[in-house]
């Protein structure tokens, strides 16, 4: 048997044995160990609580507590526009055109900021 072989047979079982663990665990969180979905757990799991500024910003966007946890359930980070290097840790968090400004400690999750179409407009800064 020469190396080819050796390799596609390797290959076919390294699959083989993928394949039934998938099927074996289908409801385990496969990629539950990246940055984003960690990040977001400790988002849906910490206290939530809203700053002065946050307050203001939800009332002049017109964004109801519903939209603002549909974005803690179903969100996304976008680590490009969050500050990780501050004290606290700054992240915004998107969910369609909406997104939200939060600030992280151990426990405690604030909301600091609204951006939508109308958070231009505001003068909560």
């Amino acid at each position: 048997m020469n190396l080819k072989q050796r390799v596609l047979r390797y290959l076919i079982g390294l699959g083989i044995g993928c394949a039934l663990v998938f099927f074996m665990f289908p409801h385990y969180n496969w990629l539950g160990w990246t940055p984003n979905n960690t990040l977001m757990t400790q988002i849906r799991e910490s206290k939530f609580d809203i700053s002065e500024r946050g307050n203001c910003f939800l009332n002049c966007t017109m964004t109801s507590m519903e939209q603002v946890q549909a974005i803690r359930n179903a969100g996304k980070v976008d680590f490009g526009k969050s500050d990780t290097h501050s004290n606290p840790k700054k992240y915004r968090v998107t969910y369609g055109e909406v997104g939200i400004d939060v600030l992280l400690t151990d426990s405690l999750i604030t909301l600091d900021g609204v951006d939508s179409k109308l958070s231009a407009l505001c003068a909560c800064r």
